[in-house]
């Protein structure tokens, strides 16, 4: 049985080397045809030449230069920034030029007969505000509420306004007592022309009463 099979072996062996090469031979001969080229591939081959490298020179020359002019620029725009400060800031607002070339032309409304607007009559009532404050003992409504001022001299005035109210200050309290309301009614509104007005002295018992107790009882207390 062992020579049989041994023989079986020898020739299954021979037939794969029989067969086996031309096999192989077929394979190998897949290598012999030549491979794609690069212009099968839609690209273009050759060997460089002097004139490409002239090229390539020409283009980085290119933008070296245009790199300088950019830096070149760069440097007047910020030289110019660096020029510009306060002391060149003007305050003429006058347009300049000339008319219908730097700015439009005017058109201007004549010929026309003026007509007052016509208005229908509308009545409007006002009514007072219901706010109020404390008294203003030291208040100079001239100036802080109609603004009639003395120019340069306000301080010396406001300073005198002070002073002169100081020593009849008790009078003005009896007058309008600390914690009473006073309304704002009588003064001119914002935006009338208010005359300048000399106040009036008010005539008060019990202004007359305070004052002469405070001043007593100042003499009787300073030495």
């Amino acid at each position: 049985m062992q020579p049989r099979w041994t023989s079986v072996v020898v020739l299954a062996w021979g037939v794969i080397g029989v067969f086996a090469p031309a096999a192989y031979a077929a394979d190998w001969r897949s290598f012999d045809r030549p491979l794609a080229t690069a212009s099968e591939a839609g690209f273009e081959s050759g060997p460089a030449t002097a004139e490409d490298g002239a090229s390539i020179v020409v283009q980085v020359a290119a933008q070296a230069d245009a790199c300088a002019d950019a830096k070149a620029d760069c440097r007047d725009a910020l030289k110019a920034l660096r020029d510009d400060d306060i002391a060149s800031i003007g305050l003429d607002i006058r347009v300049g030029g000339k008319p219908g070339n730097d700015y439009p032309c005017e058109c201007r409304l004549e010929g026309e007969t003026y007509e007052p607007r016509r208005f229908a009559t509308t009545m409007f009532t006002w009514k007072a505000a219901g706010y109020c404050h404390k008294p203003l003992y030291f208040e100079d409504w001239n100036l802080e509420r109609y603004g009639h001022s003395h120019g340069w001299a306000d301080p010396i005035v406001s300073g005198a306004h002070f002073f002169a109210t100081l020593p009849v200050l008790p009078y003005k309290m009896g007058v309008e007592l600390p914690w009473e309301c006073v309304y704002p009614l009588g003064y001119y509104r914002p935006g009338n022309c208010a005359p300048w007005t000399c106040p009036a002295v008010p005539i008060s018992k019990r202004g007359l009463m305070l004052e002469a107790a405070t001043v007593t009882g100042l003499v009787f207390l300073l030495p």
